[in-house]
């Protein structure tokens, strides 16, 4: 249950960050936003780590390069994001973006790639996806 909770929170600020970024980019340009929405994160991200005094952050020199360079792809997420509102509109923006991560979930689960535990990825996996397509091509009738 909890899980889903922030799954839920996590879509909706999703929702919520894309129109936020979308309306700044248009007063300050799409990178300079990007910018912007990147160190916000950065300095709330430091406060609830000092606040909840969590000092695993000292465990970070053994955190793998590839890993650890997680934030650029945020920055490249914003500001595609961003475009895509601009061009199709908050909608479509976030179902084609869930059915981009679906895709690749579905990927990286079924061949356990990034150290991830491999699961079995079923029909009903496939066809959830391919509604959702359709569900999106109903969408932009």
């Amino acid at each position: 249950m909890k899980g889903i909770l922030f799954a839920l929170l996590g879509g909706f600020f999703l929702t919520f960050q894309s129109v936020a970024n979308a309306t700044i980019s248009n007063q300050i340009g799409s990178w300079q936003a990007a910018t912007m929405t990147q160190l916000t994160g950065f300095v709330l991200a430091i406060f609830i780590v000092l606040v909840i005094r969590d000092r695993s952050y000292r465990q970070l020199p053994q955190v793998s390069p590839l890993y650890a360079s997680g934030g650029m792809l945020a920055a490249i997420v914003l500001f595609s994001n961003m475009t895509a509102v601009h061009i199709m509109g908050v909608t479509l923006t976030i179902a084609i973006f869930l059915i981009a991560q679906l895709v690749l979930a579905i990927a990286i689960d079924g061949r356990g790639w990034f150290d991830m535990s491999q699961k079995r990825i079923g029909k009903t996996q496939i066809v959830g996806v391919l509604m959702m397509i359709a569900g999106v091509i109903i969408l932009k009738m």
